[in-house]
C-alpha cells in the first residue's frame, strides 16, 4: 500500500461528495395478517430487531472463495465497483454534507418530519387505531352472544386479538416516530490531523475462506483515514494456520504503510464458555493490547467503502464552548447492510430495505438504534464501561445495545450504504440464519426481559419487549392460518365465525384499509416491491419462528440432520425440509378449495339458499388463496435453484488506488471493477448455543 495515499488532507475535496446510498431492507420479522382481520406488521418491523442481520456467528455465510483472480498483493487494490446497487435507487437519504458556516451546536442533530407531514401521518394513526378498536369490540360482542364451537372459536378470537393489537402498535410507532441524520463528513469538521481519534477495525472470523477475509481486510486498510491512526485486526476464532499465513503475507506486502495489521487468535480452554463472537471481540478489546478510541466491526465478508470513517466518525462529535469534542453520551453509530449476491427481485427480502429504513429511523428517533453486528462503530470508552459485549445470547449485538441504553448511552443510525457483503444463497441457509436470529431474540426475551431492565426508558422497554414478543406471536398465527381450512373441511360440525358476514365487511374493511394506508405511509421511501415481500414474509417465516419458540421457550430441541454424500442433493433436501409445512398447507388448502367451491355450488342450487352462507365460504376461500400466495417465495426460490442460470463472470477494469479516488468516483464508476468474490452457501449445523463460531453474522 502506498503510504502517500494515507494522507488525510489529500482527499479533502473528494470526500465532500456523498456516496451513493443504495439498497435497504425489508427486514426480518413476522408480519402478521390473520385470516379474520388483522394488521400486517411489516417484515423487518421493530419486532424484528433481534433478528437483525449479522446478529450472530457467521455459520450461514457463503463459504466459496473468489473465482476471480485476486489483485496484485503489491498494489493492495480493492475493487469496489460491485458495491453499487443500480437496481434500487435510494430516495430516502437525508440532507447533503454540511459546509463550515453551518457548523453550529445542532450540526449533527436528527432531522424530523415537517409539522404538516407529522399531522398527516399521525392523523392516519389515530383514525386507524379507532377503527381497530371498533372492529375488536364488535368481534368480542358477537363472540359472547353467539353460540359457537368454543374449543375452536375461543382460541381463534384470542389469537386474532393478540395479532391485531400486537401487530398494529409497531406500525403505528414507526409512522408516528421517524427521523433522519444529516450526512456529515469528517473533513468538514476541520480537525487537525493530530486531533483525529485512533480507530481499531475488528474483523471477527471463524473458518471462513481466506480469500473472503482477505478482500475485507484490504478494503479496511484502504479506508481514507490517516494510516498511523488506523489498525485492522483479524480476530480469528478458528485459529487457522492459513489465515495466520495470509495476514503475515499481507503485512509483508504493505511495505512502508503506517497502518497496523494484526492477527489475533485467542486461546480456548476446554470446558470454559467461549461466548462465540462476543467472546472473540471482547478478547481483542480487553486482552490483546488494542487501544483505538473507536472500534469498528465488520463481518468477514463485508467490503467497506473507502469513505466509511469519513461518514461515520463526525456523528460522535458535538460543539461545546466553540470547540469540537467527542460526545461521550454517544456509544454507537450503526450503518446499514446490503448484499451483492441477492437476485434483483429479492424473492426472500434479504436486502432488508424496510428494516434499514423506516424501522431503524423509528428506533433512532428515540436515540435507541440497536446494534446489527456489522458495519457498526463503537466508542471504546462507552463499550468498556459496560464490560464490553454482553454475554447471554447468540444475538450478542442486540443484547449489548440494550445494556448500553440501560446505562444511559445513546446510539445513532446513519442511512448511508458504506459496505456490502454476502447473504445466504439457499432456502436452508436463509431459514437457518433467520431461525438463529429469532432464537437469539427469544433468549433475550426470556432471560433478560426489557420490562424488568433498570435504566431503560418506557419507550425503550416497549421496543425491546416487542422485539422478542413478536416472535412468540407466530404460535397463534399458525393456528389462525389453519382456521379457514378447519371451517371449510368441518363445515357441518364446526362453527368458528360468530358474526354475520355482511357485518364483517362493514367493520373489517375500514379497519384493514386504514392499516394498509399506514403501511404505505411507513413504506414511503422504500421500493414498493418490499411491501409485497413483507406481506409474504409475514406468513412464510411463521413456521421458522414457531420452531424457534418451541426450541427456546419450551426447551424442546428439534433435530434437523440430513446426511448425503451428494452435496447438491443434500442441500436441496435440507432446503425442502424447511418447505414441508408449506407443502402440507398447499395440500390441505387445495382440498379445502375443492370442498368450498362444491359447497358454494350446492348452496346456490338450493331453493332457499342464503347469500350469507355463500359469502362466508367465499371469504374463507379468499384467505386460503391469499395465504398460499404468501407462502410461495421459499418454494419458488427453491425451484429456481434447481435450474440456476449460468453466472457470467464480470471483468474487472483497472481502478485507481481507493485512497486517492474521490468518494463520488467510486459510486459513479460502475464498470470500474467488481468485488472479487463468488458467494456460495455453507453447510453448517443450526447454531443455538452461545458456543461455537464467532465470525460475522
Amino acid at each position: 500500500m502506498d503510504t502517500s495515499s494515507s494522507s488525510f488532507s489529500s482527499s479533502s475535496s473528494s470526500m465532500r461528495a456523498d456516496p451513493a446510498a443504495t439498497g435497504a431492507p425489508a427486514a426480518p420479522a413476522g408480519a402478521i395478517f390473520p385470516p379474520a382481520g388483522s394488521n400486517a406488521v411489516p417484515a423487518g418491523s421493530a419486532g424484528a430487531v433481534p433478528t437483525t442481520p449479522s446478529s450472530a456467528p457467521s455459520t450461514n455465510k457463503p463459504q466459496r472463495a473468489a473465482a476471480m483472480p485476486p489483485p496484485p498483493a503489491s498494489a493492495m487494490v480493492v475493487e469496489m465497483g460491485a458495491l453499487e446497487d443500480h437496481q434500487h435507487s435510494d430516495t430516502s437519504s437525508a440532507t447533503g454534507s454540511i459546509s463550515q458556516p453551518e457548523l453550529d451546536v445542532n450540526f449533527n442533530a436528527a432531522i424530523y418530519s415537517t409539522l404538516k407531514q407529522k399531522i398527516f401521518d399521525r392523523s392516519f394513526v389515530v383514525v386507524a387505531q379507532l377503527a381497530q378498536l371498533c372492529y375488536l369490540t364488535w368481534r368480542w360482542y358477537h363472540f359472547l352472544i353467539t353460540p359457537s364451537t368454543l374449543y375452536v372459536s375461543l382460541p381463534f378470537i384470542v389469537a386474532e386479538t393478540m395479532i391485531v393489537l400486537g401487530g398494529s402498535f409497531i406500525t403505528y410507532f414507526l409512522v408516528w416516530n421517524q427521523c433522519r441524520r444529516p450526512k456529515l463528513r469528517l473533513l468538514d469538521l476541520k480537525l487537525e490531523r493530530r486531533e483525529l481519534p485512533s480507530v481499531d477495525v475488528m474483523i471477527p472470523c471463524y473458518n471462513e475462506p481466506v480469500e473472503i477475509v482477505r478482500q475485507t481486510t484490504l478494503a479496511a486498510l484502504a479506508m481514507d483515514y490517516p494510516k498511523e491512526k488506523l489498525s485492522v485486526i483479524v480476530c480469528d476464532d478458528g485459529n487457522s494456520a492459513a489465515m495466520r499465513a495470509l495476514i503475515a503475507q499481507m503485512r509483508a506486502d504493505m511495505g512502508g504503510s503506517k497502518a497496523t495489521l494484526r492477527y489475533i487468535a485467542r486461546k480456548k480452554i476446554p470446558g470454559v464458555p467461549h461466548h462465540a463472537k462476543a467472546g472473540n471481540i471482547n478478547n481483542a478489546l480487553m486482552n490483546e493490547g488494542t487501544s483505538g478510541d473507536f472500534i469498528v466491526i465488520f463481518d468477514c465478508d463485508m467490503i467497506c467503502r473507502p469513505e466509511f470513517l469519513q461518514c461515520v466518525l463526525p456523528h460522535f462529535y458535538k460543539l461545546e464552548a466553540d470547540a469540537l469534542v467527542v460526545d461521550e453520551r454517544i456509544a454507537m453509530v450503526q450503518t446499514p447492510q446490503s448484499f451483492v449476491n441477492v437476485p434483483e427481485d429479492d424473492p426472500l427480502g434479504q436486502q432488508y430495505r424496510y428494516f434499514y429504513g423506516p424501522v431503524l429511523h423509528g428506533w433512532d428517533a428515540v436515540d435507541s438504534t440497536p446494534c446489527c453486528g456489522t458495519n457498526v462503530t463503537f466508542s471504546r470508552k462507552a463499550l468498556l464501561s459496560v464490560g464490553g459485549f454482553t454475554y447471554g445470547s447468540i444475538t450478542e449485538d442486540f443484547l449489548t445495545s440494550m445494556t448500553l441504553h440501560s446505562h444511559g448511552f445513546k446510539t445513532k443510525y446513519i442511512h448511508e450504504y458504506l459496505a456490502k457483503g454476502l447473504s445466504p444463497e439457499s432456502v436452508h441457509d436463509f431459514m437457518k440464519q433467520r431461525f438463529r436470529w429469532a432464537a437469539g431474540g427469544l433468549e433475550i426475551f426470556v432471560r433478560n426481559n426489557a420490562l424488568f431492565k433498570r435504566g431503560l426508558s418506557p419507550v425503550q422497554k416497549f421496543l425491546y419487549f416487542w422485539a422478542g414478543f413478536n416472535t412468540c406471536l407466530s404460535i397463534p398465527m399458525v393456528y389462525l392460518i389453519y382456521c379457514p381450512i378447519i371451517y371449510l373441511l368441518g363445515q357441518s360440525s364446526v362453527q368458528i365465525a360468530t358474526f354475520d358476514t355482511i357485518e364483517y365487511f362493514i367493520y373489517f374493511m375500514p379497519y384493514m384499509l386504514l392499516q394498509i394506508c399506514c403501511m404505505h405511509i411507513s413504506y414511503r421511501d422504500v421500493p414498493k416491491i418490499y411491501l409485497r415481500r413483507s406481506l409474504q414474509e409475514s406468513i412464510f417465516m411463521l413456521f421458522c419462528y414457531a420452531r424457534a419458540v418451541i426450541t427456546v421457550v419450551v426447551g424442546f430441541k428439534l433435530g434437523f440432520k440430513v446426511t448425503s454424500k451428494d452435496a447438491e442433493a443434500s442441500e436441496f433436501r435440507k432446503s425442502f425440509n424447511w418447505c414441508i409445512p408449506f407443502v402440507i398447507y398447499y395440500f390441505l388448502g387445495s382440498m379445502s378449495l375443492g370442498f368450498g367451491v362444491l359447497n358454494m355450488y350446492r348452496a346456490y342450487q338450493a331453493p332457499d339458499h342464503a347469500p350469507e352462507s355463500i359469502l362466508a365460504v367465499a371469504v374463507s376461500l379468499f384467505w386460503i388463496c391469499f395465504i398460499m400466495w404468501q407462502m410461495w417465495p421459499p418454494i419458488g426460490y427453491l425451484l429456481r435453484c434447481l435450474d440456476p442460470k449460468p453466472q457470467v463472470e464480470k471483468k474487472a477494469s483497472p481502478t485507481p488506488e481507493p485512497c486517492h479516488a474521490p468518494a463520488g468516483a467510486v459510486a459513479a464508476a460502475a464498470p470500474a471493477g467488481t468485488v472479487a468474490m463468488t458467494p456460495a452457501a455453507a453447510d453448517v449445523s443450526v447454531y443455538i448455543e452461545a458456543e461455537g463460531g464467532s465470525g460475522g453474522g
